[in-house]
């Protein structure tokens, strides 16, 4: 029998909150991209990716979820999870099963009112989607992996590693054809502000569920 996190009920709760967070954040990234209104920094980097390869948004986000993997496989391990593994292997996934679905809903050119509907559900999706992942506490995500392991070579505040990072991003995305506009900063600035609260009122409720009450999360 495993002990803490690492027990069976433990690791199947927060596998399913994991599951859950991924397909939120995918209908958040999917939502940026068809609104068409500029996204934040990664997914507008993945959508630019996926034009000069020639991939769909979904198998693009694959690719770079798979890079950073194996850039923290070498470099940073330790930061690797669960979670890690199935939000590398799955979010590019559920963004194709999903893209379609919501053009259908949508059609191929939405109204100014229906996309700026995509934004704001979109911003909504990726902070909740996020904190709902982040919450399992079972691994960070490959990019978020990344950052932490640059700031602490760089010796920078993780923070102003992020912006940095965030720059390269959209750099990267008006290189290669991402769409960068008002949803970029959108993205930017207020995904964060909805993370936050999520995860800090999940994890004690994930912490629970799992049966394990006596592990504390420290609010961010």
């Amino acid at each position: 029998m495993g002990k803490g996190k690492y027990t069976a009920r433990s690791i199947i709760v927060r596998c399913l909150v994991i599951m859950v967070g991924v397909i939120i954040t995918a209908y958040g990234a999917v939502a940026f991209i068809l609104a068409n209104l500029g996204s934040d920094p990664v997914t507008a980097f993945v959508q630019g990716l996926g034009k000069v390869l020639n991939l769909s948004f979904g198998n693009a986000m694959n690719v770079f979820n798979v890079v950073f993997f194996v850039i923290i496989l070498i470099f940073n391990r330790k930061t690797i999870g669960i979670g890690t593994v199935l939000y590398t292997f799955t979010l590019g996934v559920f963004c194709n099963i999903l893209m379609p679905w919501i053009v259908a809903i949508i059609g191929e050119e939405p109204t100014m009112v229906a996309r700026i509907i995509l934004i704001v559900t979109g911003t909504i999706a990726l902070g909740v989607g996020l904190g709902f992942y982040q919450s399992a506490e079972f691994g960070c995500g490959p990019s978020d992996a990344f950052n932490q392991t640059m700031a602490k070579k760089l010796k920078l505040e993780l923070r102003w590693w992020r912006i940095i990072f965030d720059v390269i991003m959209v750099i990267g995305a008006l290189i290669m054809g991402g769409v960068v506009h008002v949803g970029t900063l959108v993205g930017m600035f207020l995904v964060g502000p909805v993370l936050g609260p999520v995860l800090n009122k999940m994890a004690p409720i994930v912490n629970k569920w799992a049966g394990n009450e006596d592990i504390v999360h420290e609010a961010i």
